[in-house]
């Protein structure tokens, strides 16, 4: 082994995550089927291509946003603006978590994140999609309160948007948030005759 490298990073004292499933297509992958036992860097693969459907979510709003906001006028335009703004942020958190997720891929292939750290990021990542179907729900009643109450069509417009938006996020990050706590990443527990 190197010497300069640190000792939780010799490969021999990181165990593997036991029962990983066989690799799959990208389907398998959403789906937390995809990677040989021993894949050290599985989980942050499988991360990456989960944003995908939310990269493609986002630039698709972009776009029919546009589209909506440049040619109608009223409710829907209105829904076309959130559906622009929205997606814009949609793909910025879809480019900067495929970013670090791909970051994190490299670090665990090379043995620079112990098997404790990886699971670490894991239910760092469910944490994170806990948190944000919260806030999906907290978007879903606001705008629809906002949407039942108010007279001017630009309001009601805004506020369908934001219904619409916050309940394609929600039923996103509630799958997400399920396969992650099903990845065996988050069940992995370091033995101490390992270490």
């Amino acid at each position: 082994m190197l010497q300069f490298l640190p000792d939780w990073a010799n490969k021999d004292h990181l165990p593997d995550f036991d029962n990983l499933p066989a690799r799959g297509n990208r389907v398998s992958w959403l789906l937390g089927r995809g990677a040989r036992g021993g894949d050290r860097e599985a989980f942050f693969v499988w991360q990456e291509r989960a944003l995908d459907f939310l990269l493609a979510w986002g630039l698709g709003n972009m776009v029919a946003g546009a589209t909506m906001a440049a040619t109608m006028s009223g409710i829907p335009r209105a829904i076309g603006l959130q559906a622009l703004a929205w997606g814009a942020v949609e793909s910025a958190v879809a480019i900067y978590g495929t970013y670090w997720a791909r970051q994190h891929a490299v670090a665990a292939r090379s043995g620079y994140l112990s098997a404790d750290a990886i699971r670490s990021e894991a239910e760092r990542f469910e944490f994170f999609l806990a948190l944000n179907s919260t806030a999906d729900l907290a978007y879903i009643l606001g705008g629809a309160t906002v949407a039942a109450r108010s007279k001017r069509p630009q309001v009601r417009g805004a506020a369908l948007g934001i219904v619409i938006q916050g309940s394609a996020l929600l039923v996103y990050d509630l799958v997400l948030t399920v396969r992650t706590i099903l990845r065996p990443e988050t069940h992995f527990r370091q033995d101490a005759g390992n270490l």
